[in-house]
């Protein structure tokens, strides 16, 4: 990786970029023999990438410093500068895996000093992951002052904190959905808030939590929109590969929505996600 990073005659910098990041959960999930811990697989993931973050931090802010435009230099949308701007995010994401002041600091000048939505999202999610700074209040304030209504940016400022990694992220995400801005009638907002949080490793909380929230979510959107909450139903047909304890959580969920008053819709693909024993 020490190779890749320092790499300056590759011309497509989106290489380099694709080349650093880890893969998603969602990959490791996919290739990972079951039965899988998501909790353990996710600090795991977490540990290699501090552990390169920190034996690589020289490199990674050497590169960085060198990819960030000088002030008042023009944004220019091209795929050469737009593949800067990939490679400079990522290794953001690496040199704030300590969470301490000093990534704090960078996240927040990266967010405060971006020309383009690019820019300002990498710095925005990289400070949702620290949402007691005060680099990250004042980001979550000026985002949402800045999107001026437009539902797009707007979307993206709940989906921010809405995959941020911290613990809490249940608590946070229902405070979101208390937020004036959104509803549940509005398929788009739903998505950049719940369909983003049953996509993270905290949907899985050992506690079953995440399961619950689901299971209430999914009873409530289907009174509103089928289609949605057959596709929210999905979140759960993964647990086969779970480990055992979560197994049985989710067919306990799953017996519970088959025995509400759902649509025909969800209530098909409720059926088609149980395991054969208990079908409907």
């Amino acid at each position: 990786m020490r190779r890749t990073v320092t790499d300056r005659s590759t011309d497509d910098l989106s290489l380099i970029a694709y080349a650093l990041a880890l893969p998603v959960e969602g990959t490791l999930m996919e290739v990972a023999s079951p039965p899988i811990d998501p909790t353990r697989l996710h600090a795991a993931r977490n540990r290699v990438r501090n552990v390169i973050g920190e034996a690589l931090r020289s490199e990674f802010l050497e590169r960085y410093n060198e990819l960030t435009p000088a002030e008042g230099d023009p944004y220019v949308v091209d795929g050469a500068n737009s593949s800067r701007r990939r490679l400079r995010g990522v290794l953001l994401s690496y040199l704030c895996t300590a969470g301490d002041a000093e990534a704090a600091a960078l996240a927040g000048k990266h967010f405060s000093t971006a020309a383009g939505m690019t820019d300002k999202l990498a710095g925005f999610s990289t400070l949702c992951s620290m949402p007691e700074t005060a680099e990250t209040k004042t980001a979550v304030e000026k985002f949402f002052k800045d999107a001026k209504g437009d539902a797009n940016v707007v979307d993206k400022w709940f989906s921010a904190q809405a995959r941020a990694d911290v613990e809490d992220l249940l608590p946070r995400v229902k405070k979101l959905m208390e937020h004036p801005d959104f509803t549940l009638k509005n398929p788009n907002r739903l998505r950049s808030v719940a369909s983003v949080f049953l996509s993270t490793p905290q949907f899985h909380n050992p506690d079953g939590s995440g399961y619950d929230f689901a299971v209430e979510l999914i009873t409530e959107v289907d009174k509103l929109n089928p289609q949605v909450s057959s596709r929210l139903v999905g979140a759960f047909r993964t647990w086969r590969r779970l480990d055992e304890s979560r197994q049985q959580m989710i067919i306990e969920r799953l017996e519970q929505l088959s025995k509400v008053e759902l649509s025909k819709d969800c209530l098909e693909i409720v059926s088609k996600i149980k395991p054969e024993s208990s079908r409907l």
